[in-house]
């Protein structure tokens, strides 16, 4: 019976690490009502998903991940099946971002529509102190969410007595009150591996310890075991409650769990962020050393900004943008020119927080314009400024460089560009050796202030 015994020791032996899982942090994001995209600008997400996000960066840099698990949730506020629809919409939504903005494999991610929060909503009722708040709790506790009639029809149910309660007054407590904290994808939760490894002495000494208690047991049967216990499923724990925590509830329920290290709340930021945008300029030229006199104009497009770092709010920036330059010379010959540009710029940016909501983003870069229309005013004459008589180029470049303020997703800025190439090819009106400002040597210059919104 010891060498049996021995035998399957020694099998234990050579069994690889033991795995179980952890709950390591968890976070909470909000929703407006109605609402299933995540929105950074609505009260806390984004500071959650920062800090969540560090947890996990540090956690796949380790390869210590085992799954993301995010349970949604909706208030009792709309129909069964709009809520039902909704709550899966958020989960889905979520893991989208997590994929999209924290490159986290999506086969790491679960996701569970767990539709009306009422577990939580009991809680939150038990919790405060509202008009009615036993009649609720009552309603809650006996109350099933549809009651029916012999022949199965539905003649009321849980959210139709909360609602009737008191003329609707605790209903509308809860509407105010409660119900936003329900309208959330809450207990999205990073499970870790734990690999717990014996040393060889640690497994001989084991070994022979066994061995030697086996003079004293009368039957293999009441050996002491040799398998770890299974671990409980920490999923099972998730607490429903509203308050942002590290799975507090887990962390009773199981001493594999514990609070989310200080050192992973560092920030985090979108990894892509999109803008519309508008607004006035200010253009001129400068011609063998002098400037001519200002034009108005306006422009249009749109920006794309793609993040460098995940620690540090630093964005490669691009986009797209219409914009109408122009000047005018006055005195010896009274002209006007406008020029109509599409302009690819390409640079970099830094966000600087101001506050939760408010930020300065300065940037700098260089710009490419292609010139897709233009004309010269002359008294009454008008000429095309890409053709031959009008002998301009349709190709600039330059700098520029500007200053955003933004506050929630809005932005108003301002920008200077400074053209660094001719944009002339030849003087077609006075000759190449005139030295009339406006018609050789011309660089653009230009103010423009706008306003947007990121998205």
């Amino acid at each position: 019976m010891r060498k049996i015994l021995f035998f399957l020791l020694a099998g234990a032996f050579f069994i690889g690490d033991v795995h179980s899982q952890e709950a390591i942090d968890s976070m909470k994001i909000f929703y407006r009502r109605g609402y299933r995209y995540v929105d950074l600008s609505f009260r806390d997400n984004r500071a959650q998903l920062q800090r969540f996000l560090n947890s996990v960066e540090e956690a796949l840099e380790n390869d210590r991940v085992e799954k993301l698990v995010i349970r949604s949730y909706a208030s009792p506020d709309g129909s069964e099946e709009a809520n039902a629809q909704l709550a899966e919409g958020r989960a889905e939504e979520l893991k989208n971002y997590l994929v999209n903005e924290g490159n986290i494999p999506a086969s790491l991610i679960e996701h569970h529509a767990e539709g009306i929060a009422w577990d939580m909503l009991r809680q939150q009722v038990a919790a405060s102190e509202m008009e009615g708040r036993d009649e609720v709790l009552s309603i809650l506790d006996h109350t099933p969410v549809w009651v029916f009639d012999d022949q199965g029809q539905i003649i009321g149910g849980r959210k139709k007595e909360l609602m009737d309660l008191q003329g609707g007054r605790p209903y509308r407590y809860m509407m105010e009150h409660i119900f936003p904290d329900l309208r959330n994808s809450s207990n999205t939760v990073l499970y870790l591996r734990i690999v717990e490894k014996e040393t060889t002495q640690d497994r001989v000494q084991s070994s022979a310890s066994t061995i030697r208690s086996a003079d004293v047991v009368s039957s293999v049967t009441t050996a002491p075991s040799v398998q770890a216990e299974p671990v409980t499923p920490v999923e099972e724990t998730v607490p429903e409650t509203p308050t942002v925590t590290a799975e507090s509830s887990a962390t009773a329920a199981s001493d594999g769990t514990r609070e989310p290290s200080a050192a992973l709340s560092g920030d985090r930021y979108p990894r892509h962020i999109f803008g519309l945008h508008a607004g006035y300029c200010s253009s001129w030229i400068t011609s063998y050393g002098m400037k001519s006199s200002t034009q108005s104009g306006y422009e249009a497009g749109f920006t794309y900004r793609l993040g460098l770092s995940r620690q540090y709010p630093v964005y490669f920036r691009t986009g797209l943008n219409f914009i109408s330059k122009g000047y005018e010379v006055n005195g010896f010959d009274d002209t006007r020119t406008v020029i109509n540009y599409l302009q690819l710029p390409v640079g970099i940016d830094y966000t600087i927080a101001l506050g939760k909501h408010l930020a300065l983003i300065p940037s700098a870069g260089l710009y490419y314009a292609f010139g897709v229309w233009g004309k010269r005013q002359v008294g009454d004459e008008k000429i095309c400024l890409f053709g031959r008589e009008g002998g301009f180029s349709r190709h600039d470049m330059g700098f520029q460089c500007g200053l955003d303020v933004a506050f929630y997703r809005f932005f108003v800025g301002a920008e200077y560009q400074h053209g660094l190439i001719d944009i002339d090819k030849n003087d077609t009106m006075y000759g190449d050796n005139s030295q009339m400002i406006g018609y050789k040597h011309v660089q653009n210059r230009c103010w423009v202030v706008k306003a947007g919104i990121y998205f």
